[in-house]
């Protein structure tokens, strides 16, 4: 038993006296907490709407039902008429109006309807109209239960959220798709540079390739080209399977109620998404290349990546929530510019300087890379693991 605690002491010391190692295990723990408490956040004001807006109601005659419950309503609210219904829905479809109120009145059961009736429109697509509606639906279905005449609500049509299927894949897919592809992007990227570097050093047949007559810069530039095209292919792979699997995926998970539509997005779209891609693996590669030249074996480099994994899911999910508050200039931030241009292409709202400046950014910081990479290169000790 002592010999075994002799052991266990000198492996725990050996592991708390390497700064390396310590930064393994406690790094993650930090960026973890970091990310959740960012998510958290988003999320919640993701799912509930503005506290300081003052909701838009447009309202085609406020009767005594309506007013019954704007009287009980418990946001702050501004209440406009005087639009016809096509306006008011065409104004709700472009967030320019948070709900829609369609009223078929007492004076109308005496023309020779059977009930009145309310009819409530909503955007599922936009947060503040989600909340709105919620609000103002329940206390309208608690009055139409309690209130003589009876009345309906919401009883001509299947649905009143105004937002179409393309609307629909568009919110989904801006959600969805910029954390999922910068996932496999760096997994991919992660996958082949760890081994390529740090492997052939393990095995010692970096040094076959370090004695060739061309220069440090060339063998770097050639190791960033060679893995990035390599990791571009799983990308594309797993791209092809998420787009492929991702109809099927939505139609089951909210019931078959959305039809999953991806004919909006056209030859600009993709060829936009593809050079965004490009320039990403690009960029991960230079980092994941940096890494594995610093590492002495794979596990090593492998152990490394894990933090610098959960960093770029950070800046991924602040470019996903947060987005671009329509200034160009945060697309010169590396990462953070790929999940804006991803989500602005997917939302069909893309500025053409947005690509311009990632293109820039990421360039400027793929040079830098290769260049500090070059320096690792020509630097015996690390490359020799002296």
């Amino acid at each position: 038993m002592r010999k075994v605690l002799t052991i266990m002491k000198k492996e725990l010391q050996r592991f708390f006296t390497d700064r390396r190692m310590l930064l393994t295990l406690i790094l993650p723990g930090i960026i973890l907490y970091c990310a959740y408490s960012l998510m958290g956040n988003f999320i919640g004001d993701m799912l509930v709407g503005e506290e300081d807006r003052k909701y838009k109601i447009a309202i085609n005659e406020n009767t005594t039902i309506t007013q019954a419950v704007l009287d009980e309503f418990g946001l702050d609210y501004e209440l406009i008429d005087g639009y016809s219904q096509e306006t008011a829905l065409n104004k709700l479809k472009n967030e320019e109006i948070d709900l829609y109120v369609f009223t078929e009145s007492q004076k109308a059961v005496e023309n020779g309807a059977t009930l009145p009736s309310v009819e409530v429109y909503y955007n599922s697509t936009s947060t503040n109209s989600t909340t709105v509606y919620t609000a103002f639906f329940t206390l309208l279905s608690q009055s139409s239960m309690e209130v003589t005449p009876i009345f309906y609500v919401n009883a001509f049509k299947p649905s009143y959220d105004i937002a179409s299927d393309e609307d629909m894949t568009a919110m989904i897919l801006t959600m969805m798709f910029p954390l999922i592809m910068m996932v496999f992007l760096f997994s991919g990227c992660m996958a082949v540079a760890t081994e390529s570097i740090a492997g052939e050093k393990e095995r010692g047949t970096i040094a076959t390739l370090l004695i060739t007559p061309v220069k440090r810069s060339y063998i770097a530039l050639g190791k960033v080209l060679a893995l990035s095209i390599t990791s571009l292919a799983s990308a594309v792979v797993s791209f092809l399977a998420v787009m492929l699997s991702l109809p099927k995926l939505m139609s089951g998970s909210v019931g078959g109620e959305i039809n999953f539509d991806l004919s909006m997005y056209g030859a600009t779209e993709i060829l936009g998404l593809l050079v965004v891609i490009i320039f990403t693996v690009m960029l991960f590669t230079v980092i994941l290349s940096i890494v594995s030249t610093l590492a002495k074996s794979v596990k090593e480099a492998t152990s490394y990546a894990s933090p610098v994994m959960i960093l770029i899911m950070i800046i991924t999910l602040l470019g996903s929530f947060v987005g671009i508050s329509g200034n160009p200039i945060v697309c010169l931030i590396p990462i953070y510019n790929a999940v804006v241009c991803m989500s602005s292409i997917l939302a069909l709202s893309l500025n053409p300087l947005y690509i311009v400046f990632t293109i820039i950014s990421n360039s400027v910081f793929i040079g830098l890379g290769i260049v500090v990479l070059a320096k690792l290169f020509s630097s015996e000790r690390i490359m020799f693991n002296k």
